[in-house]
């Protein structure tokens, strides 16, 4: 991992004023603007991330004594047949007439924790299950459900006006990113936590489903083009004062051949990856969601503005790729 002074080199603090935060807003869906199959599938994929939530929930420090449970729980839900389906979610859309929002929140219901939590489902489901797994899963299914109800407000009208009531979140809930092996894809990687600030980085459900939204994309992604398995989350106040900024980066040690790649198609502007449309072998739209919340977050008249003060932006610093972004937050009492 880059050394803190290297993170706080990336931009100065005082480009950075005190932001309000945000509820995920900005890209959010009501579930009647989706096509009848593909809300159907949202439906089904929502019922049972909460079914395994309940079955996971009394049983996570159980270990492997809550696979059968847990598995039992899947396989009446159809999860074979229902993860093709959401892998399938927004498939023969047409991106020249279908709203980006449509797309941005079908992005992150297939994506965020989606991708772990089925690869973690499937393990279990082939006895390939580890005593580790059920936290995991328990973990996914917490943040998935939230961030499904954050990207389709209305799926879950009742759940999401608890999401919407004061209810400080910590940096403790990060620790969740601290030594764990993730599963993305084909793509296996060690993640690694580095928080030194005490203190509230959200006041409700649904702020801190709009950072995961974020975090989950940046982590996803490093996780896919990571060169030795290792990606790194340092999280740390760029201030002194109570209502403070964290600046969270995601780093991940590149090859000469991706340095190469990226050198070509992006020249000297890295941070033109949160403009959406730049993937090798994705959609080109996680990185953009990232810059939708940060903007809405600190109300900024456009991405060219977050980019040019660093509100988030990206860089490779030695050989790791390193993106970042900014979020609001309180110190402790």
């Amino acid at each position: 991992m880059l050394s803190l002074d290297e993170l706080a080199g990336l931009v100065p603090a005082n480009n950075i004023r005190h932001g309000a935060g945000t509820r995920g807003e900005v890209v959010s869906i009501g579930i009647a603007d989706l096509r009848p199959e593909d809300a159907e599938t949202v439906r089904a994929l929502y019922a049972m991330i909460g079914a395994l939530y309940e079955v996971v929930t009394p049983r996570v420090d159980d270990g492997l004594a809550a696979v059968p449970a847990v598995r039992d729980c899947a396989e009446a839900h159809g999860f074979a047949g229902l993860a093709a389906r959401v892998s399938a979610l927004g498939a023969g859309l047409d991106v020249n007439t279908v709203s980006p929002l449509i797309r941005k929140a079908l992005h992150d219901i297939r994506g965020g924790g989606m991708p772990a939590l089925m690869m973690h489902i499937e393990a279990l489901l082939a006895d390939e299950v580890e005593t580790d797994d059920i936290r995991r899963i328990f973990l996914l299914c917490r943040d998935q459900r939230k961030i499904v109800r954050n990207a389709v407000p209305d799926l879950d009208p009742v759940g999401y006006a608890h999401d919407l009531e004061p209810r400080a979140h910590t940096t403790e809930l990060l620790t969740k990113w601290s030594a764990a092996t993730y599963r993305v894809g084909d793509h296996t990687a060690e993640l690694h936590l580095r928080c030194n600030f005490d203190g509230a980085i959200s006041e409700c459900c649904m702020e801190f489903a709009a950072l995961d939204r974020v975090v989950y994309n940046l982590v996803n992604n490093a996780a896919r083009f990571a060169a030795d398995g290792h990606v790194g989350l340092s999280v740390f106040a760029i201030r002194p004062d109570v209502e403070t900024d964290l600046r969270f980066v995601v780093t991940n040690r590149i090859d000469p051949e991706q340095r190469g790649r990226i050198a070509d198609d992006l020249g000297g502007e890295l941070s033109r990856v949160f403009q959406g449309g730049y993937t090798t072998g994705g959609t080109g739209l996680g990185l953009r969601i990232c810059a939708d919340l940060v903007c809405h977050g600190y109300q900024l008249p456009s991405l060219r503005t977050a980019l040019d003060r660093g509100y988030l932006g990206a860089r490779i610093v030695h050989d790791q790729f390193a993106a970042w972004f900014h979020w609001p937050a309180r110190r402790a009492a």
